[in-house]
């Protein structure tokens, strides 16, 4: 499912709709396809989830949407749904 970003692929180098991984759709269909999606890591895989807080709330600032965040995280938008809980009850400190 393309979340409607443009990203330079990581794959091919090309601007395209974001499908996760940083990949365009067509080759994260691809990938997937052969099993080759690992080759990939999530952006956002491993990172602290202070640092993935922060991030939010400078997204937030510029006006994008909860859709939007969560591609560029690679989380879901359930995710960026606690990340806005946590801040508004000072939880994520």
């Amino acid at each position: 499912m393309s979340l409607g970003i443009e990203v330079a692929c990581r794959c091919c180098h090309k601007l395209g709709p974001h499908n996760g991984r940083g990949l365009r759709h067509t080759c994260w269909r691809r990938h997937r396809k052969a099993g080759t999606l690992d080759q990939y890591p999530p952006l956002g895989a491993g990172l602290p989830r202070l640092w993935r807080i922060e991030t939010y709330l400078e997204l937030r600032e510029r006006g994008l949407s909860k859709q939007e965040i969560a591609a560029r995280l690679e989380v879901t938008v359930r995710s960026v749904e606690r990340y806005a809980a946590q801040t508004r009850t000072g939880v994520a400190a």
